[in-house]
């Protein structure tokens, strides 16, 4: 028998640190980097709209991308 058949690959789900680290970049690119695209997209769109019009609530939107995008990988982690 060849001993590649026991082989048994696992997948790791995202780090929920690298995901806060890549929001603070980026905002969105934490979700991105957890698999959710969609909402990757909506949250740099959000930032992004909140920035340009006024600094305060971007900063609040971006600031918000991070701890979601940490919660999500958190929370893909554990199943």
């Amino acid at each position: 028998m060849q001993d590649d058949i026991y082989d048994v690959s696992v997948r790791r789900g995202p780090h929920p640190g690298i995901a806060a680290v890549l929001s603070v970049l980026i905002p969105g690119l934490g979700h991105l980097y957890s698999g959710r695209l969609a909402a990757g997209a909506i949250w740099f769109l959000a930032a992004s709209f909140g920035y340009w019009a006024i600094l305060v609530p971007g900063f609040l939107i971006h600031v918000a991308s991070v701890w979601f995008a940490y919660q999500a990988a958190k929370v893909w982690r554990s199943y």
